[in-house]
């Protein structure tokens, strides 16, 4: 059943999960409530659901058929869903590539810091005259609590995986060359991917808190000794799926009830 909401739209869910491949098999998708949230920037297809006990929104990145690329996600339309949903804490979780050979398939990386080498998409919901110029402060660019709580829920859970990860954004949807792997690399980027950014930015431009995890899928084009493709990416995805539950059902557990980070006080946009 899919609900369509315009106005209005009250929850008492303030936890929500981003996720692309495999993700909606592991938070309860075919039991929860498909609803499509009407905004300002466009539809977002959300799911109303409980995960492990507790109510969440689970945003489906790709949409609900997984048909939709990366470069092509609305993602305005799904931060400014949360918003309307008063949805106060986010988790994107997203496959990524390794950067190093040390990261291997099937481990976790816990974001800290991300490169945007994105070339086509809207970044920022202050792109309109009236709104005035707005510099959004990225010293911190994830949100510390949310973090703190998916790297405790990485050691509870006695899971492989790299902490304070530097993400290093791509527009996609082709794979890497070996000579742009070499060179991101040399920057200091651990994990390559296609979706973080700009859903992070806008996160922090919407004023949430948002933290975000990643399944290392395989080594980074150059550094893999085989060709790249999705079908392997989804059968790591798949293989971890149990551990990234897991660890998913004890961060949320560990986030606290009350922010004291300063995501809320930075920009705080009213959507």
């Amino acid at each position: 059943m899919r609900v369509i909401l315009n106005i209005g739209v009250h929850t008492t869910m303030e936890i929500a999960l981003i996720g692309g491949t495999g993700l909606d098999e592991l938070v309860g998708r075919q039991s929860g409530q498909v609803v499509t949230i009407t905004t300002r920037f466009g539809s977002a297809d959300v799911i109303l659901t409980d995960f492990d006990g507790t109510d969440i929104v689970f945003i489906p990145r790709h949409g609900l058929d997984h048909s939709i690329p990366p470069s092509q996600v609305n993602y305005r339309a799904q931060i400014a869903a949360l918003k309307k949903l008063e949805v106060c804490r986010v988790i994107g979780v997203a496959a990524v590539g390794a950067l190093r050979l040390d990261i291997r398939p099937g481990s976790f990386a816990v974001l800290g810091d991300f490169l945007d080498f994105t070339k086509r998409r809207i970044d920022t919901f202050f792109d309109e005259p009236k709104g005035g110029v707005v510099h959004t402060d990225f010293t911190v660019p994830y949100c510390p609590e949310v973090s703190a709580a998916l790297i405790r829920g990485c050691r509870e859970e006695r899971v492989d995986f790299l902490e304070n990860a530097v993400y290093l954004a791509v527009e996609g949807p082709r794979y890497e060359t070996p000579a742009e792997i070499r060179l991101y690399s040399s920057w200091g980027a651990h994990v390559i991917g296609m979706t973080n950014v700009p859903e992070v930015v806008l996160a922090r431009e919407a004023g949430l808190c948002y933290g975000a995890i990643a399944v290392v899928a395989n080594p980074a084009s150059g550094l893999s000794p085989t060709p790249l493709s999705h079908e392997d990416v989804r059968a790591v995805v798949k293989e971890t799926g149990a551990s990234l539950q897991s660890v998913l059902k004890k961060a949320i557990r560990a986030i606290p009830q009350e922010r004291r980070c300063l995501c809320a006080t930075n920009t705080a946009l009213l959507l």
